[in-house]
């Protein structure tokens, strides 16, 4: 192993929460009791939330939460122990490595012992510096841009609700392992979203906005509030009088913001290697296959600065870097952890992430994009188009990893005739399998880039980013 020693990117350090010598003689004494790896994590965080509702203040909550956990590995089993009392973890160490050892005795035969792959061992301090600190932005500058939103959104007899939101957070990790890690680091992430509701007799309908990513309130000042807003009711407005989407197999034009969906729950969970080890994954063995289109790349990257899921270290001290899933229509790469990279003899890629300091780390995405194409635009995207759908915004999708099937529903769509885009279209939801549709993708335009931010659940809930290019489909279910 190799030890670096390096200095923080730039002073943004609250200090230090952990004791650093009253951990390493703990983590020394579950050494000395038998455990093959231990390690005390923890986690601050700083954070604002803030809504309204019709333009009111229906609640505002500054918040400062701090969780420690602390992890055993001993006969190849996790103890695992969390806490928001700082001063008490240490004190757990035998109860923690009896716990392992009793998981330990319960393994059935068919369960693999747990074995982590060796990474650099480092000490240092990595802070993401934000232009303007979220923790420096008072209430009523929060309730200013929120307004800015709401003001433009509600702008029209039918919009009967809107309701904006707010979050920001700051956080700062602490990670001090039995193998000589000592890592802190922190960065800061930025929220802001809405929910536009308008009605016209009997028919009702919603249409979501969100905008963020990591950084301070530079992040929500980048963005025209009022023409989020105004885009918003917009659309609302214009889904009123849209008709029902077309049912059937049918070319399928993706805006960036369903392109990520689609990337995000078809392609970026079966890549999740804990999925793999547990057979739930329809892309087990397939490394180095071809599993897409040409045209086809696709990239994992927490290191991408200002998106919503980008991280500088894992929650395993790992540093992070981009994964290269599919290269070229070629799976090239798993999303993994220590334990999932020794499982199949592979490199640890920084993947392992926690939704707190009270969670241990699973296998998670953070920003996952396909990369841009030839297509100049989407005039040249759906020019050979008879009749298809181009559909935009995204209402959520889930995936079947294990059969590698999906599901996700678009906001708003437009029918395409001849080559152009005709009326707007409702209800609009695109189903298949995985591999069927990666293969089907024939048409990409050159600018990809990050969509809305979002949040993936997985037994516990992280910020992700993903996005993409205009992604074209030579054949979807769309129903």
């Amino acid at each position: 192993m190799v030890v670096k020693t390096r200095q923080s990117e730039s002073p943004f350090s609250s200090g230090r929460m952990l004791d650093e010598d009253k951990i390493s003689k703990a983590l020394d004494m579950a050494t000395r009791l038998g455990a093959d790896y231990a390690e005390i994590r923890l986690v601050s965080e700083t954070t604002n939330t803030a809504s309204l509702k019709d333009g009111k203040l229906e609640r505002a909550i500054p918040g400062q939460e701090v969780g420690v956990t602390m992890r055993i590995l001993a006969d190849g089993a996790w103890g695992v122990h969390s806490t928001s009392d700082i001063e008490s973890i240490t004190g757990q160490i035998e109860s923690t490595f009896r716990l392992a050892k009793a998981v330990a005795a319960r393994r059935s035969p068919s369960q693999n012992m747990v074995e982590l792959a060796e990474v650099p061992i480092i000490e240092d301090e990595i802070h993401w510096k934000s232009a303007k600190d979220v923790r420096d932005t008072d209430l009523d500058q929060i309730i200013e841009m929120m307004l800015a939103v709401d003001n433009e959104a509600k702008d029209d007899e039918k919009i009967v609700s809107t309701a904006t939101g707010w979050s920001d957070e700051h956080i700062h990790t602490e990670l001090i392992t039995s193998e000589g890690m000592n890592r802190t680091w922190s960065f800061q992430r930025s929220l802001i979203n809405g929910m536009v509701t308008a009605r016209d007799g009997d028919e009702v309908v919603s249409y979501r906005m969100r905008h963020g990513g990591e950084g301070g309130l530079e992040v929500i000042e980048a963005c025209d509030l009022g023409e989020m807003g105004r885009n918003a009711k917009i659309s609302a407005l214009r889904l009123l009088s849209a008709e029902r989407a077309p049912s059937g197999r049918m070319p399928l034009v993706a805006d960036r913001d369903l392109t990520g969906v689609y990337i995000h729950e078809a392609l970026g969970h079966p890549c999740e290697a804990d999925l793999v080890a547990a057979g739930d994954s329809c892309l087990e063995g397939r490394l180095g296959e071809t599993i897409g289109s040409e045209i086809c790349t696709v990239v994992d990257d927490p290191t991408m600065r200002g998106g919503y899921g980008c991280y500088p270290i894992d929650d395993e001290g790992v540093d992070t870097r981009p994964k290269n899933l599919i290269v070229n229509g070629v799976l090239t790469e798993y999303l993994n952890h220590r334990e999932t990279a020794h499982r199949f003899g592979i490199e640890p890629n920084g993947g392992a992430r926690a939704q707190d300091g009270l969670h241990h780390p699973l296998v998670r995405m953070s920003n996952t994009v396909i990369q841009g194409g030839t297509h100049r635009d989407l005039d040249e995207l759906i020019e050979d188009i008879d009749f298809g759908v181009y559909a935009c915004g995204s209402r959520g999708g889930q995936v079947d990893t294990g059969r590698g099937s999906f599901q996700f529903a678009a906001q708003e769509a437009w029918i395409i005739e001849n080559g152009s885009l005709s009326r707007p279209v409702k209800d609009v939801s695109v189903s298949g399998m995985t591999l069927e549709i990666l293969k089907d993708v024939n048409g990409l335009t050159k600018d990809a880039r990050l969509a809305a931010p979002g949040f993936c659940g997985k037994g516990q809930t992280v910020p992700v980013g993903d996005g993409g290019p205009l992604m074209r489909i030579r054949e979807a279910l769309v129903g």
